[in-house]
């Protein structure tokens, strides 16, 4: 059977998934060269039946990854176009504060889409929603129309039968995803679905009984406002909502723990409560926003990010150990927006009631469309051993067009093999590397990234010059083998971390061989846990890389311009060297060329 998956939300995204085996994913931002499009991913799509075409392949059934969304979330993505101070307006005056009064924000609305929406790409058709006078989500007249055209459009683009797409539930494929892709599906497992907010829900609990292929919910509710408090407290800290989520998690380990606590006792604590397997509101302000706004006032801005990381930690803790306790479950997996919070997964991972914690790879909305797949195909599906599922750069990689763009006197080209370019790294080079397939999700792991010594520290400044201009208190990554992880970390459980999902405590004598790739304060790593089956030629360089130092890892940052998705196509690979300070593309495992100027 082929199945295709579509999400339309956050981080857009395809998926196509054939006689259980997830072949392809593939994400619109790196078509359009736009981080985190949110919309329909047509492109994506093309790309995929453009695949289809090739292999003579033909749709059996399409599934879009929400039964609920309305027309606005796409007619006005705000992720495109809104600046943090439309955001404060979004949460403030124009819109929340108009909705709390139980006034009309169609106005709002519409004005929005005037302004606004010709700076997005609209593939669907909404000019007849003009004289839409009632333009809330429950309108159901209106849903159903824009459902249909979502139906007409997607038909026609892949020339398959109407009547075999269907709408799936936004949670139902974020559990299906974490299970079904990352789980041995015979292993008993509670699944938790933590974001928010999809098709009027942000938190859902479901768990395998003696059918073990097969998820059974046991809790649902739209009141779990974990993920929209992080989400305000990102804005209130002056950072884009949906997108810095990561820096707060990255600033909060500088807050004083003494200073930290006081913000989470005064702020956060006893605005919502775990009850009968869920995260409900306890004392939650009906106008959140500005109830955290005020509060702020009083505390710095490192003891806020402190603060709301703990609140996310102990309330997600608590839900774990109620559901535990009512299920007797020891085995874990969890998806959704608060899955990308990998201090939070350390934390959980560590519970004594936990034997194992699964955390998919990338779990926000552009796992979406994987989910859907694996809704469909739930007896018969594979797990998701190898996510590098999307462009493949060998389909531009013409060796006599490359020696001639990278004849001198700019630059230098030559064949190369991964002891020599494990050399350059044991000398403190920094190099950006692109091979094969794009890597799927939020993190580069190997495909298209940028490594480093990670025992210099100077490659930091180095590669911010260069190229990433990350904020100063931000991390860099680890790609560890996985076998040798022990010489690093402390991994007691051997909890499954391949693709950067998981903190982990640095082993104190492995520190200075690792240091520009753990945090600098409480000394955490994110690593991706590298086998050789993942990804041979990415362990061979690495594993030269150990024989000449004695260090199993490289520091691993993501292959892009500052503000843009990672490179995917040859084009977008050479255009983010040329445009960078970087000096050496790694390319193919093959060529290594050389900035001389």
């Amino acid at each position: 059977m082929i199945y295709l998956g579509v999400n339309l939300s956050h981080n857009a995204s395809a998926c196509l998934m054939v006689n259980g085996k997830v072949t392809i994913v593939t994400q619109e931002e790196r078509f359009t060269n736009k981080k985190n499009f949110e919309g329909y991913p047509k492109k994506a799509i093309d790309y995929i039946v453009k695949y289809l075409k090739k292999k003579k392949l033909k749709i059996d059934l399409i599934a879009y990854s929400s039964a609920q969304n309305p027309p606005f979330t796409y007619m006005a993505p705000v992720n495109h176009f809104y600046t943090i101070k439309d955001f404060n307006n979004y949460y403030g005056d124009d819109f929340y504060a108009k909705k709390l009064k139980k006034g009309s924000t169609d106005q709002y609305v519409k004005k929005l889409l005037k302004d606004k929406r010709n700076n997005i790409d609209l593939y669907l058709d909404y000019s007849k929603y003009k004289n839409v006078t009632n333009l809330d989500r429950d309108n159901v007249k209106y849903l159903e129309l824009y459902r249909q055209d979502q139906i007409d459009f997607i038909s026609n683009q892949t020339k398959t039968d109407k009547d075999k797409i269907i709408f799936v539930d936004h949670h139902e494929c974020h559990a299906h995803y974490a299970y079904f892709a990352y789980v041995n599906k015979f292993v008993n497992c509670a699944v938790l679905t933590i974001d928010s907010e999809g098709d009027f829900l942000n938190q859902t609990t479901w768990i395998t009984k003696n059918d073990k292929q097969v998820l059974h919910k046991i809790a649902e509710t739209s009141e779990c406002d974990v993920a929209r408090i992080y989400k305000m407290t990102t804005l209130l800290l002056s950072m884009r909502p949906m997108e810095h989520e990561y820096k707060v998690m990255g600033l909060a380990p500088y807050a004083k723990e003494k200073y930290a606590n006081e913000v989470y006792e005064n702020v956060f604590k006893g605005i919502l409560k775990v009850q009968n397997c869920k995260i409900v509101r306890k004392n939650r302000p009906e106008d959140l926003y500005g109830h955290l706004k005020k509060k702020f006032e009083s505390y710095r801005f490192d003891n806020i990010a402190g603060g709301v990381q703990i609140f996310v930690e102990k309330i997600t803790a608590e839900l774990f150990e109620q559901i535990h306790k009512k299920t007797k479950v020891k085995n874990f997996a969890l998806s959704g927006g608060v899955s990308m919070n990998i201090k939070n997964n350390k934390l959980l991972s560590e519970l004594p009631f936990v034997d194992k914690l699964f955390v998919p790879p990338s779990g926000s909305d552009e796992s979406l469309s994987i989910g859907a797949c694996y809704y469909l195909e739930k007896f018969n599906s594979q797990t998701l051993n190898n996510i590098y599922l999307g462009y493949d750069i060998n389909e531009d990689i013409n060796e006599k067009s490359l020696y001639k763009k990278f004849k001198g006197p700019k630059f230098k080209i030559k064949k190369v093999n991964s002891k020599y370019v494990a050399g350059l790294l044991e000398k403190g080079k920094i190099i950006a590397v692109a091979r094969g397939r794009e890597e799927f999700g939020a993190r580069a792991l190997g495909n298209r990234s940028i490594i480093a010594n990670p025992s210099k520290l100077n490659c930091i400044k180095e590669i911010n010059e260069a190229i990433k201009n990350r904020d100063f208190w931000m991390p860099f990554a680890l790609t560890i083998l996985s076998d040798k992880q022990n010489n690093v970390i402390y991994n007691k459980k051997n909890i499954k971390c391949d693709h950067m999902s998981i903190g982990f405590d640095t082993k104190n004598k492995a520190y200075e061989k690792i240091k520009a790739g753990t945090h600098p304060y409480d000394l955490t790593v994110r690593p991706q846990l590298l086998k050789k089956s993942s990804n041979e030629k990415y362990y061979s360089l690495i594993n030269d890389f150990y024989k000449l130092t004695g260090i199993p890892a490289v520091l691993n940052t993501s292959l892009n311009l500052h503000g843009n998705p990672i490179s995917s196509t040859l084009k977008d690979v050479i255009n983010t060297f040329e445009k960078s300070g970087l000096k050496y593309l790694y390319l193919e495992d093959k060529y290594l060329i050389e900035k001389l100027k």
